[in-house]
C-alpha cells in the first residue's frame, strides 16, 4: 500500500477540492465516508487521509479505495499525534485550492460536491454549511442549523467589527464557531497564513483558533444555508454520562481560551461570541449536566465557569436546585431521546438548536 510522507505530485488535473480526513481506528467507518465523497468526484478532487498510527485494519480498509480513485493519499504516522495536529498534517499534505475538513465517520450528501465546486467559483475565504443528524446507524433524526433559522444564503466579512457581532448574534451553535469539521470549507492560502498555533494543542479547538486569527485580516464567509453532511452524532467520546460534564468543560475552557486570545480588546464582540455558547447549552442541558456532578468542589467550578459565560446567577442557582431531583432528570433525559430518535422531536424543548 502506498503510503505518502510529502506531498504527492504528478496527479493530472487541478485539484480544487482536498478533503483532508484525520483517523484513527475507525476501519469500520471510514469506507462508507469515502465511498461517499469518492462517488461524486473527479480529478478535480483529492483526498488526503493522515492516519494517527491506527492499531486495526485502518490502512486496509483505505487501500481498496486508494485503489479505484488515483487522487487519493494516505500518509500514517508513527505514533498518534492527536487529532488536531493530525488534520493539519492532512492540510499540509493536500493540494487543491480549497481544504474540505472532514470526519471519518460522516457522510457526503448526494450532490454536495458539486454544490460546493459551484461555490468556491466565488473564492471566498471560508464556507459553512449545516448537517443532518443521525443516529449511529445513519438514520436521519433532524437538520441542524448552526445559525438562525431566518439567516439564508448569506456572505460575513468578518474582518468587520459590525458584521462579526451579527453572526455572532445569528449563530444558534458553537457549529457556527467552527467547532463541527465537516460544515467547513477553507481557501487553503488563508489556512497557510495563519498555520497551526501550537499553544492550542490539547484543547480540540487548534483548528478553530487558526480560523479565528483570520478575523483580523481581511475573512470572507460565504454561509450555506443546505446540509451537506450526514452526521453519525451517536459515535463520539462524550456519549456516556460522566463524559455529558466533560464536553461541557472543553467547550467552556476552549472558547474561554479563543475569547482571551482573539477578542480580548471589544467588550461588545466578546460578549456577543459568548453568548453563542449559552445558545449551546441551555438551561436544560445545564440541569443534565448539573444533575451528574455529586461533590461541592465539582459544582462550584462548573457554576463559576457558566457565570464567566454570562449565565444568569440566579438561573445557574435554580438549576442546581432543579438538578437535585435525579430521579426527573432521569425521566426528562429518557423521554427526550426516545424523542429523537422516533423522529418526533425535531427542535426545541431538549434540543441544543433553539428555534427562531
Amino acid at each position: 500500500m502506498r503510503e505518502e510522507s510529502e506531498k504527492t505530485e504528478g496527479l493530472p488535473g487541478k485539484i480544487k477540492v482536498s478533503v483532508c480526513i484525520p483517523t484513527r481506528n475507525r476501519a469500520n467507518f471510514i469506507g462508507e465516508a469515502l465511498e461517499s465523497i469518492i462517488s461524486q468526484s473527479g480529478d478535480n478532487v483529492e483526498i488526503v487521509i493522515v492516519d494517527g498510527a491506527s492499531t486495526d485494519n485502518t490502512a486496509g480498509a483505505v487501500q481498496k479505495y486508494q485503489e479505484k480513485f488515483k487522487n487519493l493519499v494516505y500518509y500514517c504516522g508513527k505514533e498518534n499525534g492527536g487529532v488536531d495536529r493530525d488534520m493539519a498534517k492532512a492540510i499540509e499534505l493536500s493540494r487543491g485550492e480549497y481544504c474540505w475538513l472532514f470526519s471519518d465517520d460522516d457522510v457526503l450528501k448526494p450532490g454536495a460536491m458539486k454544490l460546493i465546486l459551484k461555490e468556491i467559483e466565488s473564492v471566498y475565504d471560508v464556507y459553512l454549511s449545516n448537517v443532518t443528524v443521525c443516529d449511529f446507524y445513519m438514520r436521519p433524526l433532524r437538520e441542524r442549523f448552526w445559525l438562525s433559522r431566518k439567516v439564508n444564503n448569506r456572505v460575513f466579512n468578518l474582518h468587520n467589527k459590525d458584521e462579526l457581532i451579527e453572526y455572532f448574534n445569528c449563530a444558534n451553535s458553537i457549529g457556527a464557531l467552527f467547532s463541527y469539521w465537516s460544515s467547513i470549507v477553507l481557501r487553503r492560502e488563508q489556512w497557510k497564513k495563519a498555520g497551526y498555533i501550537y499553544e492550542f494543542e490539547g484543547t480540540a479547538y487548534a483548528l478553530a483558533s487558526s480560523l479565528f486569527s483570520l478575523f483580523k485580516q481581511k475573512c470572507r464567509l460565504k454561509y450555506i444555508r443546505s446540509s451537506l453532511v450526514f452526521w453519525r452524532n451517536d459515535n463520539v467520546s462524550f456519549q456516556d454520562e460522566g463524559g455529558l460534564v466533560k464536553r461541557f468543560l472543553l467547550d467552556f475552557d476552549g472558547y474561554s481560551k479563543l475569547a482571551d486570545k482573539f477578542l480580548l480588546e471589544d467588550f461588545k464582540v466578546r460578549n456577543a461570541f459568548l453568548g453563542v455558547m449559552r445558545r449551546e447549552h441551555p438551561w436544560y442541558s445545564v440541569i443534565h449536566a448539573t444533575s451528574l456532578i455529586n461533590d461541592q468542589q465539582g459544582w462550584l467550578k462548573f457554576k463559576n465557569k457558566l457565570i464567566a459565560y454570562g449565565y444568569s446567577p440566579v438561573m445557574v442557582e435554580f438549576c442546581w436546585i432543579l438538578s437535585r431531583n435525579k430521579s426527573l432528570v432521569g425521566i426528562a433525559v429518557k423521554l427526550k431521546r426516545k424523542l429523537i430518535r422516533s423522529g418526533k422531536l425535531r427542535s426545541g424543548l431538549f434540543l441544543n438548536d433553539k428555534t427562531i
